[in-house]
């Protein structure tokens, strides 16, 4: 499945502040005509290969102000989208390697700026950025091939597929809202990343 990610408009707007002033919570989300079961209380598709999802990561820890003020019962998942770049489905494999050996917030930082300043351009590029946090090539292969992680990465492509994501990073909440990422109100770059957290956790107690 080939995807059209948006990357450039998502830039744009959040280097454009003034733009977002005027915005108002009601049209900072839109209900998806068709709601996915069973699908993750909140959940963020992203790939290594989009720089908006680097900056959401990086600069303006969009993920990291929804993590925090999530419930304690809800965490935030994070999936791969595997149809951008030429290792995207690698990526998408290596990220449920990450997920299955709860290693995420280690590896995420580490293969983004590899990607970034195109240091990854094989396998094998992947196996020595996660050799750097403890995990041998050997351990890799062995997860690789296993049926947890084949199960994520099927897991991951089924969800692209059945939230139709066209662009990223995208956030949906309770399979039935999905965040339209330039219309969260904000009055600076400083102030984004609450607002857009306080949006997630008012969508998950609406009716």
């Amino acid at each position: 499945m080939k995807i059209k990610l948006k990357h450039i408009a998502i830039f744009s707007m959040l280097l454009s502040i003034s733009a977002a002033q005027a915005a108002s919570e009601k049209s900072a989300y839109v209900m998806l005509n068709s709601p996915v079961a069973e699908a993750p209380s909140v959940v963020e598709f992203f790939s290594f290969y989009c720089g908006p999802c680097y900056l959401f990561n990086h600069n303006y820890n969009v993920d990291k102000a929804v993590s925090k003020a999530l419930p304690k019962d809800i965490k935030l998942t994070k999936y791969h989208v595997g149809a951008m770049g030429k290792l995207g489905n690698e990526l998408t494999e290596a990220w449920s390697i990450a997920m299955a050996l709860d290693v995420e917030d280690k590896i995420e930082p580490l293969l983004f700026d590899a990607q970034m300043n195109k240091k990854i351009n094989n396998s094998d590029d992947i196996k020595v950025i996660f050799k750097s946090i403890g995990i041998s090539s050997d351990v890799y292969d062995e997860m690789k091939g296993s049926e947890k992680v084949k199960d994520l990465t099927f897991k991951q492509n089924e969800a692209v597929k059945s939230f139709n994501v066209t662009s990223t990073p995208s956030f949906y909440v309770s399979g039935k809202y999905k965040i339209e990422n330039q219309n969260v109100p904000h009055t600076n770059i400083e102030d984004y990343a609450s607002n857009y957290a306080d949006l997630i956790n008012k969508l998950l107690v609406k009716e």
